[in-house]
């Protein structure tokens, strides 16, 4: 009788472990670290989009300086002006050719850190879950 309490006191002390913390804070981590992947992807197309402003900006900027200046002849202010909405008609279509890249890249490296990520967690909770199922099955046939 008292062996059949020794196990079942055993039992429900395991039972008690049968979830190990361990493989939950794995877990966590996992989640930190792709949150941290994230975080970094958008960041740095944030920068990268800040970056394209303002060089586009300073170039604008500096096609309405060129149309501004005073020219000699008359026929001169048309070709000046013929010029600056190509120059600016060429940056815009540079400009979002830039934003349309730094998009795509960021797609690709959301995409692959999620799919990791999925795959790491996934890894991890089947681990932690077989491990609970042993130590119940483990649990269980000490208490019978």
């Amino acid at each position: 009788m008292a062996t059949k309490q020794q196990n079942s006191k055993s039992a429900a002390n395991d039972i008690q472990s049968l979830f190990d913390p361990k493989g939950y804070q794995d877990v966590f981590k996992t989640w930190a670290s792709f949150n941290e992947r994230l975080t970094g992807v958008m960041v740095d197309a944030a920068t990268k989009n800040a970056e394209i402003a303002y060089e586009t900006t300073q170039e604008a900027l500096g096609n309405v300086r060129e149309v501004a200046q005073v020219r000699e002849e008359p026929a001169e202010y048309g070709k000046a002006y013929s010029d600056f909405v190509q120059k600016q008609m060429d940056l815009v279509s540079r400009t979002a050719q830039s934003y349309a890249d730094v998009t795509q890249k960021s797609a690709t490296e959301v995409t692959e850190t999620v799919s990791e990520a999925g795959q790491q967690i996934g890894d991890k909770a089947a681990a932690n879950a077989e491990g609970a199922a042993d130590k119940a099955s483990a649990a269980a046939k000490k208490a019978a």
